[in-house]
């Protein structure tokens, strides 16, 4: 097996810099990287892949956000191998080359938020902890990927992980123009009685080949340009809609993960990188869960929009340095 030789001197990319580090960053992370795939406990198929480093310090499973996929994350891996750390991110279901619940991939789709915690559980248990044997490891996670590791946290007591990074986390998200819940949820009934669950629903955006930068998730205007490029360039990375069941159950999280009954039984420490700009999630709900989980910290960047990963050069160097700090102290 190839082995990734980390530097320990890295810092983060230019956004001057970018357009010409990424390639070169792809060319070197295909050298190491390991494909595969296992069946879920549905038989949905999730397709994975790992980056072991030389003499790694820890594993770090990297759980991607909604309508992301394991490629936007390149930069990201090569941060994490570039610091002595192996890498282990895969395409949850209805994501990438990952197996969907419906056939129309354009839309993502769950029975039940929790098939997430169950996909991310199996995944540990028969890959993760079976490839990294003896390594500590570690949680980075963005948007519905924080919802997903809060569940798993909760449901499964992975006693074997201390420490996770929550990006921006997904509980409470935000409708089109604000809608009450309420709206949306009679909206969302209407439409399973005509078209049933596995439906989208109606009001549901759709992959745009021409989204604007000023509108996006991003404050990095070529990391916006590259992650677009990758999604025109590969219809399994188009997926940007939801079903009706999918977005009744992100709707339902509201109801039970930000209550003290439940944050009170995760054990993890937990660091919350919160992005002041946010026109995807409610971060209010941040307050609630640093308060009732045992061992969590918010950190604010009050001019970063949602995807603070993809921000601008002087915020990047505070949040890599954040995220290092965190997992090495």
């Amino acid at each position: 097996m190839t082995k990734y030789k980390p530097s320990y001197q890295i810092s983060p990319i230019k956004d001057a810099e970018f357009p010409d580090r990424i390639g070169k960053i792809h060319a070197s992370l295909e050298k190491v990287k390991v494909t595969g795939s296992i069946s879920s406990f549905d038989g949905i198929s999730l397709q994975y892949y790992y980056y072991p480093c030389e003499n790694p310090t820890a594993t770090v499973v990297i759980v991607h956000g909604f309508t992301e996929f394991a490629l936007k994350y390149e930069e990201i891996i090569f941060y994490f191998l570039e610091n002595g750390y192996n890498c282990f991110i895969y395409d949850q279901r209805s994501h990438g080359y990952s197996g969907s619940g419906v056939s129309d991939r354009r839309y993502n789709h769950v029975d039940d938020f929790r098939d997430y915690s169950k996909d991310l559980n199996i995944l540990m248990e028969n890959v993760v902890k079976k490839v990294f044997p003896d390594r500590e490891i570690m949680i980075y996670s963005h948007s519905m990927g924080g919802a997903v590791c809060l569940l798993y946290f909760h449901d499964f007591k992975p006693d074997f992980i201390n420490k996770a990074v929550f990006s921006s986390p997904m509980v409470i998200p935000r409708m089109a123009k604000n809608l009450p819940f309420w709206i949306v949820e009679a909206s969302i009934g209407k439409s399973v009685r005509k078209d049933g669950w596995n439906a989208p629903f109606p009001h549901t955006s759709h992959f745009n080949p021409n989204a604007s930068f000023q509108t996006s998730h991003d404050c990095s205007h070529t990391r916006f340009d590259h992650n677009l490029a990758l999604r025109i360039a590969d219809e399994h990375f188009r997926n940007s809609g939801s079903t009706n069941r999918w977005l009744s159950e992100c709707l339902r999280l509201r109801k039970y993960i930000p209550k003290e009954e439940f944050l009170s039984e995760i054990s993890q420490n937990i660091l919350i990188l919160k992005a002041g700009r946010d026109t995807v999630i409610y971060t209010d709900v941040y307050k609630t869960l640093e308060k009732y989980l045992p061992h969590c910290t918010v950190s604010d960047y009050p001019e970063s929009r949602h995807s603070i990963y993809n921000s601008d050069d002087e915020t990047l160097i505070r949040y890599w340095n954040e995220v290092f700090h965190f997992i090495k102290s």
